[in-house]
């Protein structure tokens, strides 16, 4: 009876061994598929950082040009070629979806401008565009070095197209074609006040 006995616990003994065995093994796996999309997720949102301030750097870094015309050609880097980047006045943000086991999920990054930019838009959609816009606004003159806009005139005209492109990218910012260089230009826009210049300078983006 005592033999029986101990047969029965060392079989209980086996078993609950291997259930131990058993749900260990489950709890690694799970954790596994825990884990992995954490460190992806975390690896992709780096990424996106790294995409959306490069880009920045770049708008900021022709800002602070002070030759007119200057103009500075960004190539997307391959990697980043499956996102999905928008460039508003004040931002560029970057998306992409991440796939995991439990679905898909959209990751964002939206890294502010310290200097405003104009994308294109639906008044221009690059520098030809803008001086013809320029030029509808002040009669015939563009706002160039040799045609400057009358500032008493032409100024407030000027700022409120600038004001109304920048609520426009805010809904609907600008999506570049990742296949393209994107054109990074400081413009300047020249003003007669009487006897006096005054100058506006603006960056402004387009493919």
């Amino acid at each position: 009876m005592r033999r029986f006995t101990d047969d029965e616990r060392a079989w209980a003994d086996f078993f609950i061994t291997r259930i131990g065995v058993i749900l260990f093994a489950a709890v690694l796996l799970l954790s596994a598929f825990k884990i992995y999309p954490m460190f992806k997720g975390q690896e992709t949102r780096a990424g996106l950082d790294a995409a959306a301030s490069d880009i920045a750097s770049r708008i900021e870094a022709v800002d602070v040009v002070t030759v007119p015309g200057y103009k500075y050609f960004y190539v997307f880097d391959e990697k980043d070629k499956n996102k999905r980047i928008e460039i508003s006045t004040e931002f560029v943000v970057v998306r992409y979806i991440l796939s995991t086991p439990w679905g898909e999920r959209e990751l964002v990054h939206a890294e502010p401008l310290v200097a405003h930019v104009y994308p294109p838009n639906s008044n221009w959609s690059n520098t030809s565009g803008l001086m013809k816009k320029l030029g509808d606004l002040g009669a015939g003159r563009n706002g160039d070095a040799v045609s400057p806009l009358d500032f008493s005139r032409d100024k407030e005209k000027v700022d409120g197209m600038f004001n109304n492109i920048e609520a426009e990218l805010a809904r609907t910012p600008f999506i570049p074609d990742m296949n393209r260089s994107l054109l990074i230009e400081k413009v300047m826009i020249h003003y007669r006040d009487g006897n006096r210049s005054v100058e506006r300078d603006y960056v402004i983006i387009y493919q």
